[in-house]
């Protein structure tokens, strides 16, 4: 047998074994199990060929970039549809930067962007800011007025963009006995100080999610170890704050993996 006709057959066997024949059958019915599934909720998204997912928060966000190891990994669960990401999200920018992201042109770090709220999009997922809290704040102040400005954003979301669904998102864990190494000459104790402040933010981010009924996708408590604290597989040993290369792909993973899960956009 030649090597044309035998490699034929090895694409067909591949193509056979990765055949799932119930999501075979969910795209195909995709319309009509939209149009059930909408009975009980009104705020799913209708099944269509394109998909648009807007990211927005601080430099643990911004660290995806154009979210490269996003697409790849939702590409495998929606083969047939084009996903766009758009990574609205600024280096050095806390939870009060958000109302004016979302409805003016802004200029944060020398980063220009349009109004979010001007973009069209299916998916906008809000993550914590929690690594650049309400210093400004006693704890307890900065919590709740974290609380009132997610209160703010979400009705300016629904009244622009009614369609779209909104998704928290909680990032790795800060370490607690390193954190910001890289950039800030700290005692261990205040690194600790740092980091529960940094966690407090991104825990108060999730019980807003839990007590709205809002997804959540929590890779922040997958993210600890068995301290406390962040993995440190994940977290960048250059400055001890951001994501590494293996977070970023972590983050990525976890992020799509949701999505398709929850089928939070139709196959």
């Amino acid at each position: 047998m030649g090597i044309l006709t035998v490699l034929p057959c090895c694409f067909i066997f591949l193509s056979f074994i990765n055949f799932n024949p119930l999501l075979s059958l969910e795209r195909t019915f995709a319309q009509p199990i939209y149009q059930l599934k909408k009975i009980f909720n009104p705020q799913i998204i209708k099944p269509k060929n394109s998909y648009t997912i807007v990211l927005v928060g601080d430099s643990m966000t911004d660290y995806l970039g154009s979210a490269d190891y996003l697409k790849e990994n939702l590409k495998t669960y929606y083969p047939q549809k084009q996903i766009n990401i758009k990574n609205f999200s600024v280096g050095s920018t806390n939870i009060l930067t958000l109302p004016d992201r979302l409805q003016n042109l802004t200029n944060y770090n020398g980063k220009i962007s349009q109004a979010i709220l001007n973009t069209d999009f299916d998916l906008i997922l809000i993550e914590s800011f929690g690594h650049n809290p309400l210093s400004e704040f006693s704890q307890n102040d900065g919590l709740k007025k974290h609380n009132e400005v997610l209160d703010q954003a979400l009705v300016m979301i629904r009244q622009r963009q009614p369609q779209a669904r909104v998704i928290f998102l909680a990032t790795i864990a800060p370490h607690l006995d390193r954190y910001a190494e890289g950039v800030a000459n700290l005692t261990t104790e205040v690194r600790r100080e740092w980091a529960k402040q940094r966690a407090a933010y991104i825990k108060n981010h999730i019980e807003y999610a839990k007590r709205h009924k809002l997804p959540l996708i929590n890779i922040y408590e997958k993210s600890l170890d068995g301290g406390g604290g962040g993995n440190i597989d994940y977290i960048n040993t250059g400055d001890f704050i951001h994501p590494s290369p293996t977070g970023i792909k972590f983050i990525s993973r976890e992020i799509a993996d949701f999505i398709f899960k929850k089928r939070i956009l139709p196959l």
